[in-house]
């Protein structure tokens, strides 16, 4: 029960530290957008570019690579999570939760259903099973 509760800690500590890095690249990139508005603006905008172009350059590329790596960490926590989540949630708030993803989303977000997922499963075991017994004659 330790290490379960363990990997359950440290599963949602890591989701913390990625959805905490989600919002403060958001606020970073108000702040560069808004400073790109200004220097924009500015009557000594070549002034600006001749001092600090690469700054003014660089940042937005930068979140934009932040906020990739962040995309991708997410995605695999995402997946990661959805077979943790599924072996800790009863089957009727499993189809509670595709229900509302269907309904949110047009069905478009969700593969396979949890009752085809589950035959696909008990097929899946059961062939293998009928494999092993052809074999052991």
């Amino acid at each position: 029960m330790q290490k379960t509760a363990s990997s359950q800690a440290a599963w949602a500590l890591i989701m913390e530290g990625v959805t905490q890095a989600r919002l403060e690249s958001h606020r970073l990139r108000h702040l560069v957008n808004r400073t790109l508005s200004l220097v924009e603006s500015s009557k000594q905008k070549e002034h600006l570019y001749q001092v600090a172009g690469d700054v003014i350059v660089g940042c937005p590329s930068r979140l934009d690579g932040l906020d990739l790596a962040l995309d991708r960490t997410a995605l695999a926590l995402a997946k990661m999570g959805e077979t943790y989540l599924e072996a800790r949630l009863p089957f009727s708030e499993k189809q509670l939760v595709e229900d509302a993803v269907d309904a949110a989303f047009g069905g478009g977000m969700t593969r396979e259903s949890v009752v085809d997922r589950l035959a696909r499963r008990w097929l899946h075991k059961r062939a293998g099973n009928l494999e092993h017994l052809s074999r052991r004659r």
